[in-house]
């Protein structure tokens, strides 16, 4: 007596679970799901298109066997173009049963066959053409991550494919999806990874540099039968600010990643910013400008982490403006305002300043990404995620390079006085 269809399809995701689950490197992941789709379904041809990471609105072939085996890398897809790009945007699942049905057939209303890559795949129109096929978006959390084919039933178990093997080919399709996505994201992590080592031995290498730097001069002095004061006061001074260098920086990492507590207190927004403008004792060629908004209304926030966030804002305009111009002005503003969308008042504060500004399309927030070699490139990175966890927004609003650094931070007025 034959299995029912329950029993057929447990089996075999129990086997496709032991082939393919835990497995993170993404190329022998899809050559895995390749071969256990190919024995499964009793396939000639699998092959998996997936959406590209780095170019959107595409899918490209990624791994392939029979004659799909020469678009891998090759293949390449808009959403809605072709047969694979009409699945990739549409969805669908389809069980075609010959050539003519599958270049007529209809998708969204039109034909969709293009043909695309026809003398790619299909060399000659005998053992290597297709015969019928059954393909299907893939999904994770309803967003179609790919496409999924088998093709050419082997003919001894069949002249096409059944009911019975679209059944099994989407529980294969469910499974898989998740782990693709999974092992995508294994990637993604490991290659985070490598980035933000390198990144950290480098900014940490150029500090380093220094010490030798010092020791070199030091022993010059230790030599000398009359130190001169001069310089070993200057190499004091470099060894005190390389320390402190180091010891911010590894603080940066220490801190990084860690979940934030807010402790969240009825405080005066404009006494904290006047006070971090006071604690910057900027040089007297740089000038702070300060226009601060009486009618804000003491509210809660976290007084420590906000007093932080606009210290970094404010030493990275300073440091800029120092080592570009040597001189140059900041201006901080606060300004009380109704929001007409949810009718709640915010604590607008603007950080502006005549620097260089920073280049067009730079990622000023992404962890790690800094135009300074000598930072972490964590500080503004950490702004945001305490504005974000207040419930704020911050945004950069400089548009050209030559126009300066603006900053922009808004604070709902929580529990306000």
């Amino acid at each position: 007596m034959e299995d029912d269809i329950s029993t057929v399809l447990l089996r075999v995701l129990a086997k496709v679970a032991s082939e393919v689950v835990g497995l993170f490197d993404i190329n022998t992941l899809l050559n895995q799901i390749i071969k256990t789709t190919m024995n499964t379904l009793h396939a000639e041809v699998s092959s998996i298109f997936l959406d590209d990471k780095k170019e959107v609105g595409i899918v490209k072939c990624v791994a392939g066997s029979g004659f799909a085996e020469p678009l891998v890398g090759k293949a390449v897809y808009k959403l809605g173009e072709g047969f694979t790009g009409a699945i990739a945007k549409w969805g669908g699942e389809y069980n075609i049963r010959s050539l003519d049905e599958l270049q007529n057939i209809k998708i969204n209303g039109k034909k969709r066959w293009v043909g695309k890559n026809d003398k790619l795949q299909w060399q000659t129109k005998d053992k290597n053409a297709f015969r019928n096929g059954i393909f299907m978006a893939l999904k994770l959390k309803g967003r179609i991550i790919g496409v999924y084919k088998a093709e050419n039933k082997i003919q001894e178990y069949g002249d096409e494919f059944t009911d019975q093997d679209m059944k099994i080919f989407k529980t294969i399709g469910n499974v898989i999806a998740l782990t693709i996505e999974n092992a995508r994201l294994h990637q993604q992590i490991e290659e985070q990874l490598k980035s933000i080592a390198a990144k950290a031995a480098h900014r940490i290498n150029n500090h380093i540099t220094n010490y030798d730097y010092i020791e070199i001069e030091l022993e010059k002095e230790a030599q000398s039968l009359n130190p001169n004061s001069e310089n070993l006061k200057e190499l004091s001074e470099t060894l005190s600010k390389t320390t402190l260098a180091l010891k911010r920086m590894i603080s940066d990492f220490k801190r990084y990643g860690k979940p934030l507590k807010l402790t969240k207190t009825i405080n005066d927004i404009n006494e904290i910013i006047s006070k971090e403008i006071w604690h910057a004792k900027p040089p007297e060629n740089l000038k702070i400008n300060q226009d601060l908004d009486q009618n804000i209304p003491k509210f809660k926030f976290d007084a420590q982490f906000f007093a932080e966030s606009i210290k970094e804002l404010i030493r990275n305009a300073k440091k800029i403006i120092i080592k570009e111009n040597g001189e140059g002005n900041i201006w901080i503003t606060s300004e009380l305002i109704l929001n007409p969308l949810d009718n709640k008042k915010y604590a607008k504060i603007t950080i502006k300043d005549d620097g260089p500004g920073i280049k067009p399309g730079f990622p000023v927030f992404e962890p790690f990404k800094t135009t300074d070699p000598n930072s972490t490139g964590l500080g503004l990175a950490t702004v945001k995620e305490i504005v974000r966890l207040h419930g704020g927004t911050i945004k950069y609003k400089g548009k050209k390079t030559d126009q300066g650094a603006c900053f922009e931070i808004s604070l709902p007025i929580e529990n306000g006085e």
